[in-house]
């Protein structure tokens, strides 16, 4: 019992790949579209972002939504969420999101 109750704990902290979840500087990005949708409108304005993002200095935001902003219309849509450059997994960054696909969501969760 006090096995699979550290395995349990482990894999909480740690994820799948052994890894802990928070970034070098403590502050892991949301995996999930709808916590940077503040209003809702299925669109991730640069706005909503920096709001969401807060605190992350892994990279600049800026750079990095315009990195997400596949198609440079000034937001990220769904598709677009979806689907993180590997230029951005390379670096280290949302890669702890790809631990959500086992819950049947690929790359990361959008949750809408």
């Amino acid at each position: 019992m006090l096995a699979i109750l550290v395995f349990v704990v482990s894999y909480v902290v740690y994820g799948i790949d052994g890894e802990s979840l928070k970034m070098e500087n403590g502050v892991p990005l949301p995996c999930r579209f709808d916590v940077y949708d503040l209003n809702g409108n299925k669109a991730i304005s640069v706005e909503e972002f920096l709001s969401a993002t807060k605190g992350f200095t892994k990279m600049d935001r800026k750079i990095l939504f315009e990195r997400l902003d596949r198609n440079g219309d000034k937001v990220i849509g769904v598709g677009e969420f979806k689907y993180v450059p590997r230029s951005i997994l390379k670096a280290g960054i949302l890669n702890h999101c790809l631990r959500y696909r086992n819950n049947g969501c690929w790359g990361i969760c959008w949750g809408i």
